[in-house]
């Protein structure tokens, strides 16, 4: 995977290549929606929480999906260090598709290797995503 240096993107940029969406800068004023008042109310009208049945909990066990573990990113565990130009974490990723195996890996990036992914660790966090 290559990454482009800060002066690569700087040369490819274009002041005509801009967009600039007007609209989205001020604010727009909210359409006025007549509200509708219903004289016919019942108290059937309003559900109840009580009414939830086993089944439907049991389905929405079923749907939930577990997160897949092993697509190579990892999890930084102790805050990242600082120091000058580099930035040193502790990232912990599995190996496994299924996550039975992991390692635990020392990432040191520096800001003369990759501007992009250096600008990333200073703002990391512990417990945050790493990618590699």
């Amino acid at each position: 995977m290559k990454f482009e240096t800060l002066k690569e993107r700087h040369a490819k940029r274009n002041p005509e290549d801009l967009e600039i969406d007007y609209e989205d800068q001020f604010a727009s004023e909210p359409e006025d929606v007549p509200y509708e008042e219903n004289p016919a109310s019942c108290d059937s009208d309003v559900a109840e929480k009580d009414d939830v049945t086993e089944s439907d909990e049991e389905e929405e066990e079923e749907e939930t999906a577990q997160a897949d573990l092993g697509t190579g990113w990892g999890r930084i565990v102790y805050s990242p260090v600082r120091r000058g130009r580099r930035v040193e974490m502790d990232v912990c990723r599995s190996n496994d598709r299924d996550g039975s195996e992991g390692s635990f890996d020392r990432v040191v990036t520096t800001l003369s290797k990759n501007p992009t992914l250096h600008h990333q660790a200073r703002r990391s966090l512990w417990g945050d995503l790493w990618p590699f």
